[in-house]
């Protein structure tokens, strides 16, 4: 009761506002009402690499992509379409150095995931970036995603024997055909991973080449099966 009194306390002096349309959410919610019943959640995806099928699909449809060239990694899951007006949280993180907006987007991977009959794995690896990437943003976007997800779990969150070795060029700037080139061979894992099972976490999956890369390294390097954790799905 004494716990409630504060927050309330709180609330009163320090009101909170949606981090989307800055309305007073009267709660401990980041969004209102309206902006969370607005979130592009994902249906009808693909059971390997969540890509968006009909709305009908069934929970274990697989798209012609992946039967014709099955990933690495055994299956992804996305918690939404990457689609107004969820885009602007990934936007404001990755572009606009909102950090908070990393709790937001993990706390909203993680209820996603906790709905999921899916085996928790045993190690969470966010996509790293490039050192100059790294030096240029100041802090990768998919660790402090991964930050909270990992917790939820009670995870182990491996991101410094996880390299990003080659500064690639961003997937959205090239012609489809070149993205899986492009990260051919751009991960290197510095580490054992005999017999563990993987989760990899990213802000949004586009076309998977770059998550699929990394889960070939990963296995490589002895792990068991890898999993994909988006945010969001393009």
């Amino acid at each position: 009761m004494v716990y409630d009194r504060l927050i309330n306390i709180q609330q009163w002096l320090l009101p909170r506002y949606c981090l989307l349309c800055h309305a007073n959410t009267d709660s401990n919610a980041d969004l209102c009402a309206e902006c969370e019943r607005s979130l592009p959640r994902l249906s009808g995806a693909c059971a390997q690499c969540a890509a968006s099928l009909n709305d009908d699909a069934g929970s274990n449809t697989v798209c012609g992509a992946c039967q014709t060239r099955p990933p690495r990694y055994r299956y992804a899951r996305a918690a939404f379409a990457y689609a107004p007006p969820q885009d602007r949280l990934i936007h404001g993180l990755k572009y606009h150095r909102r950090l908070d907006f990393a709790r937001v987007l993990g706390t909203y991977l993680a209820d996603f995931l906790e709905s999921l009959p899916d085996p928790r794995p045993d190690l969470v690896v966010p996509v790293p970036l490039h050192r100059s990437r790294l030096r240029e943003r100041g802090y990768n976007q998919a660790l402090e995603i991964a930050r909270p997800v990992a917790r939820r779990f009670n995870l182990p969150l491996e991101y410094r024997h996880v390299r990003r070795i080659r500064a690639t060029s961003a997937q959205t700037d090239l012609p489809h055909k070149q993205r899986r080139r492009n990260v051919r061979n751009a991960f290197q894992v510095d580490r054992d991973l005999s017999k563990r099972r993987i989760a990899i976490v990213d802000d949004v999956m586009t076309t998977g080449h770059t998550v699929d890369s990394l889960a070939a390294s990963l296995l490589k390097a002895g792990a068991d099966s890898v999993v994909i954790w988006a945010v969001a799905r393009a």
